[in-house]
């Protein structure tokens, strides 16, 4: 399995080092996909499914292929501790999926109808903070990477 940061904002042929106004909060997304690159192929990149207007354009057909995980606010996501989102990704490799595609919304994240037509397997919460989504991919990489130490025994996690 491989595991693709999907970033809602940025165009498909655009580099993702363009797509953060910070070069640091890029660094640090870097660091970690090169981290979780050691698990698991791992890219950061453009969500091709995604419009302007933040409609959907393309819809992934086959499910047994792609796992798709959103980063939103909301009531419907579900905020969880680093050791259950280690589970929810040990599902999602057992599955037999060829990617994990991890999709962050832009700063005006989902409309109802682009999640609808997404169909996300699941919807990852930060809780209730709001954060600047390029932030959010800093998060939501760092722990992935802890998930992926956890399911691996390493002692990233339990701080050792």
């Amino acid at each position: 399995m491989r595991i693709r940061f999907s970033l809602a904002w940025l165009k498909p042929a655009q580099a993702p080092v363009k797509a953060f106004k910070s070069s640091a909060a890029f660094s640090l997304v870097r660091e970690y996909t090169e981290r979780i690159g050691h698990f698991l192929p791992c890219e950061t990149g453009a969500y091709p499914s995604l419009s302007k207007d933040g409609s959907v354009r393309r819809i992934v057909a086959d499910r047994t292929k792609s796992c798709v995980w959103v980063c939103e606010r909301g009531k419907k996501s579900k905020a969880v501790a680093s050791e259950d989102l280690a589970k929810e990704l040990q599902k999602c490799m057992n599955s037999g999926v060829q990617v994990l595609e991890i999709v962050i919304g832009g700063p005006d994240g989902f409309t109802d109808q682009a999640l609808d037509e997404m169909k996300p397997s699941f919807r990852w919460s930060f809780g209730p903070l709001t954060l600047p989504h390029e932030l959010a991919v800093v998060v939501a990489a760092e722990q992935l990477y802890r998930a992926l130490t956890i399911l691996h025994r390493q002692p990233y996690h339990s701080g050792h």
